[in-house]
């Protein structure tokens, strides 16, 4: 049975209501004293779902990463798995930009904010958790809202390796942690999960986008899809 998990733009166009959400991190938390794992992932991603997603994304532990501040695009990203079966590895997405700021190293925090070029599909979280080492690292954080009336709140994460070009090998993909009464089995199960990449390797530097136009695809909304959506 086909599920929709859908939000922003490809929401307005395929379901009756939108799903709404709210990105929060705990960014009262202190950094971890010692040791190389940073414990507060499990609370965001619990480690039976870890252990799925690393399969096809890669977690970089540690309590020492590097800077990330910047604004990078990942330019038609790429779908690498998706556990509901939705779409087949290979399906291409809109392009993405990328946002991370006021990083926190005391705390291990960062803010943290996805838009397209248009504004029309975005999401943001104020101190998400950030761990690694050396030039790489992992951003993770959560998500509560709805679809339909029902509440879901998912994990999200974000990793890569900090260039002077850019974000290298970055990846990003989010998980259903909990959903409410669901009788109809309308959005996806509670473990489901995504995984993306950029297509070519690198998330470039760039700066934050101020066009509103139009997207020359609207008009054939096949040919590209928003990362979250689903069955």
């Amino acid at each position: 049975m086909k599920k929709i998990f859908q939000f922003a733009l490809m929401a307005a166009m395929m379901l009756p209501s939108a799903l709404v959400l709210n990105a929060c991190g705990d960014d009262d938390e202190d950094k971890p004293d010692s040791g190389e794992v940073d414990a507060r992932i499990e609370k965001v991603v619990p480690n039976e779902y870890r252990k799925q997603m690393e399969k096809y994304i890669t977690i970089y532990d540690g309590v020492n990463p590097p800077n990330v501040e910047g604004v990078f695009i990942a330019e038609s990203p790429i779908l690498v798995y998706d556990s509901s079966g939705t779409y087949e590895p290979g399906k291409v997405f809109y392009d993405y930009y990328y946002k991370f700021s006021n990083q926190n190293s005391s705390k291990n925090t960062v803010d943290y904010k996805r838009t397209n070029e248009e504004g029309n599909d975005t999401e943001s979280s104020t101190g998400a958790f950030i761990s690694g080492d050396g030039k790489n690292f992992t951003i993770f954080f959560n998500t509560t809202g709805s679809i339909m009336g029902i509440s879901v709140k998912r994990a999200l994460i974000v990793s890569g390796t900090m260039t002077d070009e850019g974000v290298k090998n970055m990846m990003w993909a989010f998980v259903m942690t909990e959903k409410g009464s669901d009788p109809d089995n309308t959005v996806m199960d509670v473990g489901e999960f995504r995984v993306v990449k950029d297509k070519d390797g690198l998330a470039e530097n760039a700066t934050w986008p101020l066009s509103t136009r139009t997207p020359e695809f609207m008009g054939n909304p096949e040919l590209f899809s928003d990362i979250s959506s689903g069955k």
